[in-house]
């Protein structure tokens, strides 16, 4: 028996490869700088144990931390071999960095240090370094630390009250209602993680990556409409009043606008290692992803869903690359099809069964 072994795509050009990880680096970096003003903007309760500035450090020191512990990691994934030729290939050590700052960014101010830690150590090392490295591994190492640390740590990393533990409580009371839309789209809230407030810096992060094809649109367009569409039918099926649509273009905006939604769209999803490579295939995960992050938000104990829904399309991928082998007009006419008749099977369940 013969094995063949290939490098993945992402990894035969490696001078286009570091300018697209070096454009989400720049990108990446804006963000965590605004995760870090926003928290000084935030508003903190009255019976308060902390002062903004005591969180404001506190979302400073995460991000110092995920990048110091990924960077230090790698390094001596790259001594172990002998050689820090490994680590030199990152120029400038660029991607430790990024999946340094999105693990840190993908978890909420309260989270104590040594989960973070912990999250790092296990996205980098078990969901990278394992599989042999960048551009090898099957599942978003990011991921892999951040459902680590939401599994383990669960009662530490609890916020209340966050826009979308409101939208499931709504789905239960049945009424749904938004209180100010400007402070979603500012950013100026708490949330389940603290680089995905901010609806406008994210907005714009996705339009720029998208101009300078780091998102793949196939992927993140098509997850953004699918969530679009599910969002609105499970909501009209739920919220709607006879002549008032208010509630049904609330609960809608909230699904699109917070939570890890954008976010998703701009650094997760369209990961170029992890995804699929045809355009059928894409397609294909964009939507298995958007189903299963609603049905866990709607139906599921987890507020968001999206970390398991990504990391069950990483699973997914290389048998739906085995499938589609060749992108034509005729496949790409039955899949999008097919994909239409998924998403209102999917979304009329999901709304009846609430």
């Amino acid at each position: 028996m013969n094995f063949l072994t290939k490098n993945p795509p992402i990894v035969m050009n490696s001078q286009r490869t570091y300018k697209r990880t070096f454009t989400l680096h720049f990108v990446l970096i804006i963000v965590a700088v605004a995760a870090i003003i926003l928290e000084v903007l935030t508003v903190v309760p009255n019976d308060a144990t902390y002062t903004a500035l005591d969180q404001t450090f506190k979302v400073f020191l995460m991000l110092v931390t995920g990048v110091f512990v990924s960077l230090i990691i790698e390094f001596l994934y790259s001594l172990s071999n002998g050689t820090k030729k490994r680590f030199n290939a990152y120029k400038g050590y660029v991607d430790p960095i990024n999946t340094g700052l999105l693990i840190a960014l993908l978890l909420p101010t309260i989270t104590p240090i040594y989960v973070l830690v912990l999250a790092v150590i296990v996205g980098v090392f078990v969901g990278k370094i394992l599989f042999g490295g960048y551009g090898k591994y099957i599942f978003n190492p990011v991921l892999v630390g951040v459902l680590f640390v939401n599994l383990v740590f669960s009662s530490q990393l609890v916020v209340t009250n966050t826009p979308l533990m409101l939208l499931k409580k709504a789905l239960n009371e049945g009424t749904f209602q938004i209180n100010n839309l400007t402070e979603l789209i500012i950013g100026n809230y708490d949330s389940l993680a603290i680089g995905t407030t901010s609806l406008a810096l994210l907005m714009f992060a996705f339009a720029y990556l998208c101009i300078t094809k780091v998102v793949d649109l196939r992927i993140s367009g098509t997850f953004l409409l699918t969530v679009l569409v599910m969002s609105f039918g499970i909501g009209y099926i739920n919220f709607y009043v006879a002549g008032d649509m208010s509630e049904v273009v609330g609960y809608t905006l909230i699904n699109m606008i917070t939570g890890f939604t954008v976010f998703a769209a701009v650094f997760l999803i369209s990961e170029t290692v992890s995804s699929p490579t045809s355009r059928e295939t894409k397609m294909i995960y964009a939507v298995v992803v958007a189903a299963s992050m609603m049905t866990i938000r709607t139906l599921g104990i987890q507020t968001d869903g999206i970390v398991i829904a990504i990391l069950f399309g990483n699973m997914i991928t290389p048998l739906i690359n085995r499938i589609f082998k060749r992108s034509n007009t005729k496949t790409f006419v039955k899949t999008s099809l097919f994909l239409v008749l998924t998403i209102a099977i999917v979304t009329f369940s999901l709304g009846y069964i609430l």
